[in-house]
């Protein structure tokens, strides 16, 4: 989700008005900000970044299993189903703003939500 859905969604909300409405200007306002994010150094990853992976629990009044007793998933898994991240873009327009990420499945709210 991360890699795909919430890039592209980072890249269109922030990218410049491309020159025309064709494809080619458009990816080429998109890379220019997935070019323009900012690197995140290994020793800072804990502090821009949070994984996780959902617990038993109940959703709407129904019981609901851990990511690891679900069928098919190896009991020792360590595949994150929640993923927060805080990117910047280093660039002009956006220097210095914080853009916040996040994701995850059985999470209790589906809509999107803009930090």
């Amino acid at each position: 989700m991360v890699q795909n859905h919430l890039l592209q969604l980072l890249s269109i909300v922030t990218m410049e008005p491309p020159h025309s409405m064709d494809s080619d200007s458009v990816r080429d306002e998109k890379l220019r900000v997935l070019r323009a994010l900012k690197p995140v150094e290994e020793r800072e990853i804990s502090r821009v970044a949070v994984r996780g992976q959902y617990h038993a629990g109940v959703i709407r009044g129904a019981s609901v299993p851990a990511y690891a007793t679900e069928r098919g998933v190896r009991p020792d898994s360590t595949t994150e189903t929640f993923v927060a991240l805080k990117v910047e873009i280093d660039n002009w327009q956006w220097a210095g703003v914080p853009f916040f990420l996040r994701t995850g499945k059985r999470l209790a709210d589906r809509a999107p939500r803009s930090s």
